[in-house]
């Protein structure tokens, strides 16, 4: 295929898609639209093992393949209904689909400069404009990750690699290191020990309070008793804006605890990391803090395309080259510096992996056409649905039951029991109501909710929760009409199952 044709070709498919994607997008925003996905057509056909002559023709089907797009939207989970209240994410900026076009048209990988040399300026600018707006010092400088998930392991490992040289060459067999982390933080971090070497048993889980905050005295006693059996606690992760409760460690407190035994600061902001860039809740912020990693992911609360998260390192890129790097020399041959920093740009040896995509495009796009203002429209306006929900819950009554608060929202999630008459002094079935109830509305499929628990700490006793609702705010087209459908929907529930 010449120049000339694939542009044509392009042009016509693009075209096409504009059409079938925004007639998709106006659909899935209608009252009463599909938001569990069903598949159908030839897809449904793989699923049923039927034949896969169908499925992978020899000969290409042409213009029909946009029937089987349309198939893949109806089985997807439509993100675009503010009845999309099932995860952290919701459907993205208009601009931010550009973006993630954008990504593909260019194909860049952004491991080496000449191989990306715009995305690479861009997200070392964006990096910086981050760690300015966490009030990190000017040395500080980062990097994209496909998740928080992925950018957490690397906090990890580049910790380690630093407190533990040697390990670079000699392996784990004389390193005893303890890693410790909220008991309400994300299961990456466990997933992290056990990449790294460590093993869950080497994960210290701290207690929360009442409201899902580690408890900081608890974090000091545990790191004096690991250091008191020669294990080394040279590794603390706080959360800001857990995954259940949406709560945020104090972690002014905790910098001063890591500050004491020389340890690594890590913080998973992968939900709430927006609340410190664009919010103005000073319990979400971290100037003047002393903070070696933090994390945080576009994706979800700011409309990012998915996948798109940035780990902002305090020391630069150089600890994690130091940490991480390996200077295969066929590839990364150095040839630039990233602006006035000694940090050859690059990038791609600072990482576990190799091939990288310039996800910063699609933010620094989206951060271009909107404005800043935008990013902090979006956290405020998240902020006050998800108070505006916890008031519902808190002031509402029913003839078929109780509405009863979880804990007060911290951020943007709310969390909740509505427990139907027959099981108001039967705690112990609360769980189980609220996991066929939510169950019972997901499988209607105008709506899709989710339901939790967390294990919290009295002060005394550790308690598990019977599972609740849990309500996270992302998109912003959730309208005070849209959280009455939602309690309107578990009343009916409620009153369907427990008549």
């Amino acid at each position: 295929m010449d120049s000339d044709d694939a542009a044509v070709e392009l042009r016509k498919l693009l075209t096409e898609a504009a059409h079938v994607f925004s007639e998709y997008v106006r659909e899935s925003q209608q009252p009463g639209a599909q938001v569990s996905g069903r598949i159908q057509g030839v897809i449904a056909d793989a699923a049923q093992s039927e034949s896969d002559a169908r499925m992978f023709p020899d000969a290409g089907v042409g213009s029909r393949v946009w029937d089987d797009v349309r198939d893949v939207c109806a089985g997807a989970a439509n993100t675009w209904s503010s009845a999309f209240l099932y995860k952290l994410y919701a459907a993205p900026a208009p601009m931010g689909i550009v973006g993630e076009t954008l990504l593909a048209v260019l194909n860049n990988n952004a491991h080496v400069t000449r191989a990306a040399p715009s995305g690479a300026a861009i997200e070392q600018a964006v990096a910086r404009k981050l760690a300015q707006l966490l009030g990190f010092p000017s040395s500080a400088d980062g990097l994209t990750f496909p998740g928080g998930s992925y950018a957490n392991l690397h906090a990890l490992m580049t910790a380690r690699n630093t407190r533990f040289p040697d390990v670079r060459t000699r392996g784990m067999s004389n390193v005893r290191g303890a890693v410790f982390t909220s008991a309400h933080a994300h299961y990456s971090i466990d997933k992290a020990a056990v990449a790294a070497g460590f093993g869950l048993d080497s994960v210290v889980y701290v207690p929360t309070d009442s409201v899902g905050c580690m408890d900081v005295h608890k974090l000091r006693e545990l790191m004096l008793e690991s250091r008191a059996r020669g294990v080394e606690p040279f590794f603390v992760n706080a959360t800001m804006g857990t995954t259940v409760l949406g709560a945020c460690d104090p972690i002014a407190s905790i910098s001063r605890v890591c500050r004491e035994f020389g340890a690594w600061l890590h913080v998973d902001g992968s939900w709430g990391g927006p609340h410190a860039l664009f919010g103005d809740d000073p319990a979400f912020s971290v100037h003047n803090i002393h903070i070696d990693s933090f994390v945080v992911n576009p994706h979800k609360l700011l409309g990012v395309p998915l996948q798109c998260s940035f780990l902002i390192m305090r020391q630069g890129l150089n600890v994690m080259r130091r940490a991480l790097g390996l200077g295969a020399t066929y590839l990364f041959h150095d040839e630039q510096v990233c602006g006035e920093s000694d940090v050859p740009c690059d990038v791609g040896d600072a990482t576990l992996g190799c091939g990288r995509r310039p996800d910063a495009i699609k933010f620094w796009l989206m951060w271009r056409y909107y404005g800043t203002q935008y990013f902090t429209n979006r956290v405020a306006l998240a902020r006050n649905t998800s108070l505006r929900l916890a008031e519902l819950v808190r002031t509402r009554t029913s003839l078929l039951g109780r509405w009863e608060l979880v804990t007060e929202p911290a951020s943007t999630c709310v969390c909740f029991w509505f427990v139907p008459c027959a099981l108001n002094d039967k705690r112990s079935e609360w769980g189980g109501a609220t996991r066929r109830m939510c169950t019972h509305i997901n499988d209607g499929g105008s709506m899709l909710l989710d339901y939790a628990t967390v294990d919290v700490f009295d002060g005394t006793n550790t308690c598990t929760l019977p599972e609740f609702f849990r309500i996270p705010i992302n998109n912003p087209s959730v309208s005070s009409a849209t959280l009455n459908d939602v309690l309107n929907a578990i009343e009916s529930a409620a009153a369907e199952l427990y008549p």
